[in-house]
Protein backbone atom coordinates (compact mmCIF):
# COMPACT_ATOMS: atom_id res chain seq x y z
CA UNK A 1 0.00 0.00 0.00
CA UNK A 2 0.77 4.12 -0.06
CA UNK A 3 2.40 4.61 2.88
CA UNK A 4 1.75 8.16 4.01
CA UNK A 5 4.73 10.76 2.70
CA UNK A 6 6.75 12.07 5.42
CA UNK A 7 6.00 15.55 5.48
CA UNK A 8 9.78 16.84 4.96
CA UNK A 9 9.59 15.23 1.75
CA UNK A 10 6.25 16.80 0.95
CA UNK A 11 7.65 19.90 1.58
CA UNK A 12 10.71 19.22 -0.47
CA UNK A 13 8.08 18.19 -3.46
CA UNK A 14 7.05 21.60 -3.27
CA UNK A 15 10.12 23.35 -3.08
CA UNK A 16 11.45 21.33 -6.25
CA UNK A 17 8.05 21.79 -8.22
CA UNK A 18 7.70 26.07 -7.28
CA UNK A 19 11.96 25.83 -8.31
CA UNK A 20 10.76 24.14 -11.61
CA UNK A 21 7.80 27.24 -12.29
CA UNK A 22 10.03 29.82 -11.55
CA UNK A 23 12.41 28.21 -14.05
CA UNK A 24 10.25 27.95 -16.48
CA UNK A 25 9.55 31.82 -15.94
CA UNK A 26 12.33 32.77 -16.30
CA UNK A 27 12.60 30.57 -19.51
CA UNK A 28 10.22 32.68 -21.16
CA UNK A 29 10.90 36.05 -20.19
CA UNK A 30 14.53 35.27 -21.60
CA UNK A 31 12.99 34.36 -25.00
CA UNK A 32 10.80 37.40 -24.88
CA UNK A 33 13.74 39.61 -24.41
CA UNK A 34 15.62 37.98 -27.02
CA UNK A 35 12.81 38.93 -29.47
CA UNK A 36 11.84 42.55 -27.86
CA UNK A 37 16.42 42.90 -28.51
CA UNK A 38 15.94 41.33 -32.42
CA UNK A 39 12.80 43.91 -32.76
CA UNK A 40 14.43 46.82 -31.57
CA UNK A 41 17.85 46.15 -33.95
CA UNK A 42 15.86 46.22 -36.97
CA UNK A 43 14.00 49.36 -36.22
CA UNK A 44 17.19 50.71 -35.62
CA UNK A 45 18.28 49.34 -38.96
CA UNK A 46 15.25 50.83 -41.18
CA UNK A 47 15.57 53.93 -39.09
CA UNK A 48 18.77 53.89 -40.00
CA UNK A 49 18.48 53.24 -43.43
CA UNK A 50 15.58 55.97 -43.90
CA UNK A 51 17.75 58.61 -42.94
CA UNK A 52 20.59 57.66 -45.32
CA UNK A 53 18.31 57.83 -47.68
CA UNK A 54 16.44 60.95 -46.83
CA UNK A 55 20.07 62.34 -46.74
CA UNK A 56 20.71 61.32 -49.78
CA UNK A 57 17.70 62.92 -51.53
CA UNK A 58 18.58 66.24 -49.96
CA UNK A 59 22.04 65.65 -50.88
CA UNK A 60 20.86 65.40 -54.29
CA UNK A 61 18.45 68.54 -54.27
CA UNK A 62 20.70 70.62 -53.54
CA UNK A 63 23.98 69.39 -55.78
CA UNK A 64 21.43 69.20 -58.80
CA UNK A 65 19.16 72.36 -58.29
CA UNK A 66 22.12 75.43 -58.32
CA UNK A 67 23.63 73.14 -61.46
CA UNK A 68 20.20 73.60 -63.42
CA UNK A 69 20.09 77.29 -62.54
CA UNK A 70 23.79 77.90 -63.76
CA UNK A 71 22.66 78.03 -67.57
CA UNK A 72 20.45 80.55 -67.10
CA UNK A 73 21.59 84.24 -66.29
CA UNK A 74 19.68 87.55 -65.58
CA UNK A 75 20.78 90.94 -66.52
CA UNK A 76 19.97 93.77 -64.58
CA UNK A 77 20.03 97.05 -66.38
CA UNK A 78 20.84 100.43 -64.96
CA UNK A 79 18.26 102.69 -64.54
CA UNK A 80 17.76 106.17 -65.96
CA UNK A 81 18.16 109.05 -64.67
CA UNK A 82 15.45 111.06 -63.62
CA UNK A 83 15.10 114.46 -65.98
Amino acid sequence: MNAPIPPHDAQRELEQRALRNVRGLVDKMDAIEKIDRRTQIRLLAMIGIGALIAVGVIAAVVLFAPAQRAGTTITIEPAKPPR
